[in-house]
């Protein structure tokens, strides 16, 4: 039987030069597939890269909120109150 994991869907708000080298990545990725790619597929293999790195090494690549004033210029984070994490529905599961 093939399954198909879930997908998420996310609203992200992403710095330009980022989005620029995903695009290059994503039409790379199509060339090596031979099909349409995604930049959602090329995120996520770019997620699996950096994502295997440790916690502190990827900490460390953090900068100050006075380096990066753009995430706070975004204003405050709303979540949905009794919204269900992800991870919280996967543990549900097993």
């Amino acid at each position: 039987m093939n399954t198909t994991p879930k997908l998420v869907r996310l609203n992200l708000h992403l710095r330009p030069d980022h989005i620029d080298r995903l695009t290059t990545l994503a039409c790379a990725l199509g060339k090596k597939k031979c099909r349409d790619t995604r930049l959602a597929e090329a995120m996520e293999l770019a997620l699996t890269a950096g994502l295997s790195w440790e916690d502190d090494d990827l900490l460390d690549l953090a900068r100050s909120d006075r380096e990066e004033p753009r995430w706070l210029a975004l204003g405050p984070i709303v979540r949905r109150p009794n919204a269900t994490s992800i991870l919280e529905t996967g543990r549900r599961a097993q």
